[in-house]
């Protein structure tokens, strides 16, 4: 857990220094109020069907329209409707919770495509003279002239997350131009996980708590702003304290939305009310804090949000209570742990494998083997997971299974299972 802590933390590292040199561009381009996690530049959305980029190699176009969206992708027209249908669902999501009346939007917000990082860095080179690490927001005064560039990536989840990071900014900037940078940054990162079903194409979201370790960690070395004082950090104030001011506009959207007091939770719905479009950065950014101040004690709230941090359980502190409870056999509270830890991080196999010995002591042996196949399609050991399986079979008679299950064990990991996995498949040929 502390080596995921210490890379997140340098990483950070990087994004200040890559941060700090794309508002310089940005500023000699005229540009203002970029995203600390991108480099917005402002590039005119274009009608035409191709683009030229350097080299004189024309780019082709395919467009595709929505009910909010002009997309453009050089993958082909089915891949631009494909994102067109996403970024709509996305969208929905956004305004699930802020609400905002979708008729003031006088134009389609426009989404460029590339498949490839070269032709993407081709165009950026272009427009602004630079090229960018990951997906940029080009923001210019109006719609018509703003667009989100994009391009494909290795992976999938990667892709997923930057989209949905960067399409909010897009989408809360429509709106409202100059919106509190914590609660741009910090809902941009609470709708990280938003995802569209590739079965179904439905887009839903899903919680983000991928900064509850960076989060802790800053708390317990008392390096975290006070409440008002994040609401309140300028642009420049921000970017030289990337670090914290990142992970903690996070924490305290979270906060706000999921507190146990409807107070926080109503907060949150009135402050976005009061985002005015034609009002300034500190405007905004006042207008909330001091709106917050009128309703909520400085110390108070700063004590609850506080709470509420230590209140949240890291995947890595769900798996080390599970694994305490489970050694305890105190099989309820393992089980809360481990389904907890599950939401968190799907993608492990630990909470899938004791969810497995979990079922399989409560006797629900079919439920257990489906936790186990899981665990070891995700990576789990094959030889201690198979003779888990091989167990279970027995235990459910499946005799035939046990004996394939055990043998793979006794393969896998002879000075550990042969002679266990021996007795077993013994006592199962005796027996037929």
């Amino acid at each position: 857990m502390e080596g995921t802590i210490v890379k997140k933390i340098l990483s950070f590292a990087v994004i200040a220094l890559a941060f700090a040199a794309f508002v310089g561009a940005q500023e000699a381009a005229g540009v203002t109020n970029p995203a600390p996690e991108a480099a917005p530049v402002a590039a005119p959305a274009t009608t035409a069907e191709v683009v030229a980029v350097p080299a004189a190699q024309p780019t082709v176009f395919d467009s595709a329209s929505s009910m909010h969206y002009a997309v453009w992708s050089d993958a082909g027209k089915d891949d631009a409707v494909r994102l067109a249908t996403t970024l709509d669902g996305l969208f929905s999501v956004y305004n699930e919770y802020f609400r905002f009346d979708e008729s003031a939007l006088k134009a389609p917000l426009t989404v460029r495509k590339f498949a490839e990082k070269a032709s993407f860095d081709a165009y950026l080179t272009k427009v602004i003279g630079e090229t960018k690490d990951d997906f940029v927001y080009l923001h210019y005064p109006t719609i018509e002239r703003s667009e989100l560039v994009i391009y494909d990536k290795a992976s999938v989840d990667d892709f997923d997350a930057s989209l949905a990071h960067q399409a909010f900014v897009q989408f809360l900037k429509a709106f409202v131009p100059e919106p509190p940078l914590w609660i741009r940054e910090g809902f941009a990162v609470f709708f990280e996980r938003t995802r569209a079903n590739p079965s179904t194409g439905a887009v839903a979201y899903a919680e983000n708590q991928s900064w509850l370790e960076t989060v802790k960690l800053l708390k317990s070395q008392d390096r975290l702003y006070s409440v008002s004082e994040l609401m309140l950090l300028s642009s420049d104030e921000a970017k030289s304290g990337l670090d914290v001011f990142y992970p903690e506009s996070w924490a305290l959207v979270s906060f706000f939305i999921n507190s146990p007091d409807r107070r926080y939770n109503r907060f949150v719905w009135d402050a976005i009310g009061l985002l005015a479009r034609d009002a300034t950065l500190e405007q905004n950014q006042n207008a909330v804090r001091d709106f917050f101040l009128r309703w909520h004690g400085q110390e108070a709230a700063e004590s609850d949000f506080l709470a509420y941090l230590d209140g949240q359980k890291t995947f890595a502190e769900l798996v080390t209570s599970g694994v305490r409870s489970y050694g305890d056999k105190d099989l309820e509270t393992a089980y809360k742990s481990f389904s907890q830890a599950l939401t968190k991080n799907a993608s492990s196999y630990i909470p899938h494998y004791y969810l497995g010995l979990i079922a399989y002591a409560r006797g629900d042996y079919a439920l257990a083997q489906d936790y186990y196949l899981k665990a070891l399609e995700l990576g789990s050991d094959a030889p201690i997971t198979n003779y888990a399986l091989g167990i279970n079979a027995y235990a459910s008679r499946r005799f035939d299974e046990a004996r394939d299950y055990l043998q793979k064990a006794s393969e896998g990991d002879p000075a550990k299972y042969q002679e266990k996995a021996g007795e077993i498949i013994t006592r199962i040929s005796s027996g037929m």
